[in-house]
């Protein structure tokens, strides 16, 4: 029953709060190129140290794209002196907000011979929180989110033949549920940190006014 589990697997990612928020940001484009980012990503809250490393390798990528010049905990200081940019500093909190297994649901796939599907939810949060070089609050979000995964081979079955029916983009697969989140996160991400960006270069303005 474990190896059929493993083979027989139907996931679907839903996005909750934040995550389905209206964005015009293009991730491709260098919306960053004058910003300088301290991006931390601690562990805990269901993450662990190498998540947490590869969530900060992913989205220290995804702001160096977009033109930032991104430092994390293990990241170097810059070689060169590099011109004055908006410095902002980006903390990304991740938790488990539910995690459920259904024993009913595993207990009738285990009688059906994985017919009838066991299911596993779990619902997860992104805590955002964005500062200014002064250590001022410019913005903070969360972002949420759920992924349920269906076991056995009744719900794998009846994915594989409603695939046939659904278009490329639309087939559920091992990897799509992994691809719609990554893409609602870091479109969400990039979003968040560009309206923070222009938050710190208006308060900075304000404040060379007044001087």
């Amino acid at each position: 029953m474990a190896a059929l589990a493993q083979g027989c697997i139907v996931r679907v990612y839903q996005p909750l709060s934040g995550l389905h928020d209206p964005r015009v940001v293009d991730p491709t484009l260098p919306n960053l190129a004058d910003t300088e980012i301290n991006l931390v990503c601690p562990a805990g809250g269901g993450l662990t140290d190498a998540e947490a490393s590869s969530l900060c390798d992913n989205v220290r990528a995804l702001f160096e794209n977009q033109g930032a010049i991104v430092r994390t905990r293990d990241s170097d200081a810059p070689e060169a002196p590099t011109p004055p940019r908006t410095q902002l500093s980006v903390v990304l909190r991740s938790r488990t907000t539910n995690n459920t297994k259904h024993p009913l649901s595993w207990a009738l796939c285990v009688a059906s011979f994985g017919v009838l599907p066991a299911v596993v939810e779990e619902s997860f949060a992104q805590d955002v929180s964005i500062r200014d070089a002064r250590g001022s609050l410019l913005l903070t979000d969360v972002l949420e989110g759920r992924v349920v995964e269906r076991y056995g081979f009744g719900p794998w079955f009846g994915n594989v033949l409603l695939n046939l029916t659904r278009t490329k983009d639309d087939r559920l697969d091992q990897d799509v549920a992994s691809r719609d989140l990554s893409t609602d996160l870091y479109g969400r991400l990039s979003q968040l940190v560009f309206n923070a960006r222009v938050r710190a270069q208006m308060h900075d303005s304000a404040l060379a006014q007044t001087e």
